[in-house]
């Protein structure tokens, strides 16, 4: 008996003039939608190869262990298609000790389709269009057929008022999700087409996790649409009312939470957290420049060449002794004072984005019954692109930043001359000797002289002293620079199980809501005067 009551409603579905406009703009909004993304993604991949190769020659042209700072790039995220998620540029540097809190882009192109600042992608379509042209559908599901006399008609059948009411949801349901699964799934085979190179598993599994959230997603407002149409017998009303539960589900709830509620709750909690974060990066910069003890202040070498750099140092003048022993008390006043330090300014990092993920959740469960709300949650949990996914990706980082920090030590070039000694092709001359007196005592025996120092260099002039520095230091051996073996970034493929995981407890609160609202349809029904 079901099944003809569907092929019925379908086929009166079909035979709507405004269905037909709604599924043509919502095809052509799919359409523009997708291409744009599909545009943005590529650009995305040119970026992340351009950056790969920049961070692989850099690490190939490295002189000096100082120069080894080798970048975490996460690979793009080819779901963010269909979800962007929590927008971060996706590069980390990993220096010895400097402190890892945030992200940075190395050569971003500009996108005239895209602009960063939106969020136009497939989700928002599902959520701010598809959710208006479900309830356009649906409004009238109920009392349009009574305003016609069909309904009364109906009623006079052995038919049951639970069977016709669902018929009208999987009517509904059926003719709505059809229509957002033929082009999604196409859209997958054009991805899978053009895309091969960088499809893995991972996008496959957020795929069917995203089509089911949407189905579950369209199931919610075809049974919002039946039930406002059951609350009263005029359409047209019907209609007013479905507006205004799409304003407010879809503009006023997040705007209210963003703007008024999360302030008035968390900018306090923000602040103090904030600052407590800027404390901790202004003692780790005090410690770094201003608390130096002069017996470990690298500034005291008189013939070291600074780079600019905010943290590191590089000269072309090495091999002093005196550089090499102040080099090594530097460096191990900053592992021993400074390195603590920044692993707590880290902390504090964390902390903030520990209570903006707590925020989240809380909008989620306060928002339980909004749909909007949780399908944006879900995806970008599902896609790989949310706040715990940041966070993740600098816990990572800061493990691969240790674990070199912990080689140069073990290894120890972290703390001799090789962390800053270089070899100059231009000049074919590398310095590899020991204090002043001792380059003198040096070209002195080179040299073969006899009687006092200063008689000799008095002697042969300084022209002559240069010659033999420079036929000294060409027939030292040359120092070429090793690259250690440290663990590169990998970035993670989440399992099924881990996706299932991360979405579980709100995937259970949208079935429970949408059963609550069957039932709530449905009992309404019982009452519907069909008259």
């Amino acid at each position: 008996m079901l099944i003809p009551l569907l092929e019925h409603e379908l086929q009166n579905l079909l035979k709507s003039r405004r269905i037909y406009l709604t599924v043509t703009m919502f095809l052509l909004l799919f359409a523009t939608v997708f291409i744009v993304r599909a545009i943005d993604f590529q650009k995305q991949i040119n970026q992340y190869n351009d950056d790969v190769m920049l961070n692989d020659k850099d690490l190939r042209e490295a002189t000096n262990y100082s120069q080894i700072k080798p970048r975490a790039i996460q690979k793009p995220i080819i779901f963010s298609i269909f979800n962007e998620g929590f927008k971060i540029p996706r590069v980390i540097t990993i220096q010895y000790y400097e402190p890892i809190t945030n992200t940075m882009t190395l050569n971003e192109e500009t996108n005239l389709l895209y602009n960063e600042s939106t969020q136009l992608d497939i989700t928002f379509l599902i959520t701010f269009f598809l959710s208006l042209f479900i309830l356009l559908i649906s409004y009238d599901s109920v009392n349009g057929e009574k305003q016609v006399g069909t309904l009364r008609i109906l009623m006079t059948y052995p038919l049951k008022r639970q069977s016709f009411i669902l018929k009208k949801t999987l009517g509904v349901f059926f003719f709505v999700a059809l229509t957002f699964t033929i082009p999604y799934f196409l859209s997958i085979m054009g991805i899978t087409y053009h895309f091969v190179n960088v499809l893995s598993l991972n996008f496959f599994l957020s795929a069917i996790f995203y089509w089911f959230l949407v189905m579950l997603f369209i199931m919610f407002f075809s049974l919002l649409g039946i039930f406002i149409s059951c609350c009263t017998t005029n359409p047209n009303r019907s209609l007013v009312y479905c507006l205004l539960v799409w304003i407010m589900f879809s503009i006023v709830l997040p705007i209210s939470w963003d703007y008024i509620i999360a302030p008035r709750l968390y900018n306090d909690t923000l602040t103090q957290l904030s600052q407590g974060y800027r404390d901790k990066i202004m003692q780790a910069q005090r410690i770094m420049y201003n608390d130096v003890p002069d017996e470990a202040n690298i500034n005291l070498v008189g013939h070291m060449n600074w780079s600019g750099r905010h943290f590191f140092y590089e000269t072309n003048v090495a091999g002093w002794k005196a550089t090499h022993e102040q080099h090594h008390r530097y460096q191990m006043y900053i592992y021993e004072n400074y390195f603590p330090v920044t692993r707590d300014a880290e902390q504090a990092y964390d902390e903030i984005q520990r209570k903006r993920i707590y925020m989240e959740n809380v909008r989620n469960w306060v928002f339980f019954y909004n749909p909007i709300v949780l399908f944006n949650s879900l995806s970008a949990q599902i896609t790989g692109n949310s706040r715990e996914d940041l966070l993740r990706f600098l816990h990572t980082t800061r493990e691969l930043r240790d674990e070199l920090v912990n080689l140069g030590v073990s290894e120890e070039w972290l703390l001799d001359s090789r962390f800053f000694i270089m070899y100059e092709l231009e000049t074919d001359v590398m310095y590899n000797i020991t204090d002043q007196y001792d380059l003198f005592m040096l070209i002195y025996e080179y040299a073969g002289g006899h009687g006092p120092l200063e008689d000799f260099f008095n002697e042969i002039g300084e022209e002559r002293a240069v010659g033999y520095l420079q036929e000294m230091v060409s027939q030292q051996e040359r120092y070429n620079m090793v690259l250690p073996r440290f663990r590169r970034y990998e970035q993670p493929i989440y399992t099924f199980s881990e996706i299932f995981a991360r979405i579980l407890q709100y995937l259970v609160v949208f079935v429970v809501s949408i059963l609550v609202l069957w039932v709530m349809t449905w009992r309404k029904f019982l009452g519907f005067d069909v008259r």
